[in-house]
């Protein structure tokens, strides 16, 4: 196993978000050896996703990714951020369905068909978002924590990310907004690829749907990782702001800095730190 490959993994998945950067401020060195190369193996699988121009191509990916997780659960590790990553007993003990789990759920979103509306385009979310929730909550809290909470924020920050990164999206033949919100503001795919006011009226109209999908998750009972609480909060504010703002694609990409910002990730660090369960005392 090359460190430095390793390293670089982790560098790429915290350097894409700033509040990723902070977050890690938090965490010690064992557990940003575990959730940060859990974090950035979650993110392998999404890019095959997002970035799919050929599907064929990017199932191709993914059923080499599913075939690395049965072997790594066996003992049989290659890739470098699997190595540090299987280290960990808390890792070894989740189950090769779980891995899998998740492959096949990336697999499938793949072929995702553009959403009719609202609730089916979260419906769509919802098979990936159950299965890397499972993974994160037994992976950061144990076998026994509920991951329902988990799996209804990751399911919508799916949504929040695929509307922030909306050109890359589109670039792809990916459809971040649902067909009856496109049709109610008289767009087509390619008027996604540029400015303008049904786009910026169609682009609130879905941060307001999404924030009051988001604050209904943000109340169920159960953990959050850091990662997720933290990204949860940045989404609920640019979601917020986004449906408010002249620009709200600018408003909702806007990053978060400054002593605010780090005292909610201080605070989201204190909640995580306070969950407490049987087989994740030490």
């Amino acid at each position: 196993m090359s460190e430095t490959a390793f390293d670089s993994y982790l560098s790429r998945w915290r350097e894409a978000d700033p509040q990723r950067a902070t977050a890690w401020l938090f965490l010690r060195p064992a557990e940003r050896t575990r959730f940060g190369a859990l974090a950035a193996l979650e993110e392998e699988w999404l890019k095959a996703v997002r970035d799919a121009r050929e599907p064929q191509v990017a199932a191709t990916k993914l059923g080499w990714w599913r075939e690395e997780m049965q072997r790594a659960v066996q003992g049989e590790i290659r890739h470098p951020l699997l190595q540090p990553l299987f280290a960990d007993a808390r890792v070894r003990a989740v189950p090769v369905t779980c891995w899998t789990a998740a492959v096949d759920a990336s697999l499938l979103a793949l072929g995702a068909p553009p959403p009719a509306n609202g609730a089916a385009q979260l419906a769509a979310a919802r098979p990936l978002a159950a299965a890397f929730a499972d993974l994160e909550t037994r992976i950061w809290f144990g076998a026994r924590a509920e991951a329902a909470r988990a799996a209804a924020v990751i399911a919508v920050a799916q949504l929040v990310s695929s509307l922030r990164s909306l050109g890359t999206a589109v670039a792809n033949a990916r459809v971040p907004l649902p067909m009856n919100l496109m049709a109610r503001h008289g767009l087509t795919l390619d008027d996604l690829t540029q400015d303008g006011q049904a786009r910026r009226s169609a682009l609130r109209d879905h941060a307001v749907d999404l924030e009051r999908e988001l604050a209904r998750a943000a109340t169920m009972e159960g953990p959050l990782s850091l990662f997720r609480a933290v990204g949860l909060q940045h989404d609920l504010h640019g979601l917020r702001r986004a449906a408010r703002a002249a620009d709200p694609l600018a408003a909702l990409q806007q990053p978060e800095h400054g002593f605010r910002h780090l005292l909610k990730t201080w605070q989201a660090a204190r909640i995580w730190r306070g969950y407490r369960f049987p087989e994740t005392s030490a």
